[in-house]
């Protein structure tokens, strides 16, 4: 492993071992604010995103964006302008705004928004997107005056987003029962598939590791996700942490 690597695999383990214990929102924003500064963000939000009709001034979970913007963005009610959340309900992948806004045609508003959040030196930022296999959506996205993430930051940064949101969830609901009973239904294979996903291997890999096919190791990838309400492997991994599936 690299030093670049390394650094971001201790930034994700510290941020872990933090949240495994937190009793309340403070907690998550502390630990998540120190994340996101050793990648170079100066804020970030955790919110869901409303339907065509709703407003987001509810639906914010957690908020670290300078005072003035925030208030700025809800007044003018930009969220369904907003490229990056139009962005983030037809993907599920995290990306850089200014890699994925590149080629897009912007509307005038949409422009707008984005040069006046320049103007709270957002440039840039890093955006997840999060799907539940219920079919809502969130967002948990950072901002910063530049962006330069390499690929283990972005994956790191993709984890850490995804737990903070389960976590904050779980503080809401109250959901540790749940977790216990999705930690007992995951057999000691399934673990195993986990564990090696977490380290960054494909299921093409998982297979060759396990001398299995890749469609048996692809349908138990599905099956956790199934099990654990989410759709795709960085959730998967990300709840798998927070239920003490993976420790």
């Amino acid at each position: 492993m690299d030093s670049e690597a390394l650094a971001s695999a201790n930034v994700m383990f510290d941020f872990l071992s933090e949240t495994a214990g937190a009793t309340s929102r403070e907690d998550i924003l502390n630990s998540l604010a120190k994340a996101a500064h050793h990648f170079g963000f100066n804020c970030f939000a955790i919110s869901g995103i409303p339907s065509p009709s709703e407003r987001i001034d509810s639906y914010f979970m957690l908020n670290a964006w300078p005072a003035e913007w925030f208030e700025h963005y809800l007044s003018n009610n930009y969220v369904h302008a907003d490229p990056v959340i139009n962005l983030c309900r037809m993907q599920d992948s995290a990306f850089v705004w200014s890699e994925a806004l590149r080629n897009q045609e912007l509307g005038r508003c949409a422009r707008r928004i984005m040069n006046e959040a320049k103007e709270f030196t957002i440039n840039d930022g890093y955006s997840v997107p999060l799907h539940t296999a219920g079919g809502s959506q969130a967002i948990v996205t950072f901002g910063a005056d530049k962006v330069d993430l390499s690929k283990p930051a972005r994956g790191t940064l993709h984890v850490l987003a995804i737990y903070a949101h389960n976590a904050l969830r779980g503080l809401t609901v109250q959901k540790a029962h749940v977790r216990n009973t999705s930690a007992l239904r995951v057999t000691a294979r399934e673990r195993e598939i986990i564990q090696w996903c977490a380290a960054g291997k494909t299921a093409v890999e998982v297979a060759s590791i396990l001398g299995r096919s890749h469609r048996t190791i692809q349908n138990e990838i599905s099956n956790v996700q199934r099990k654990l309400n989410v759709v795709n492997a960085a959730q998967m991994i990300a709840e798998s942490y927070r239920a003490g599936i993976l420790r």
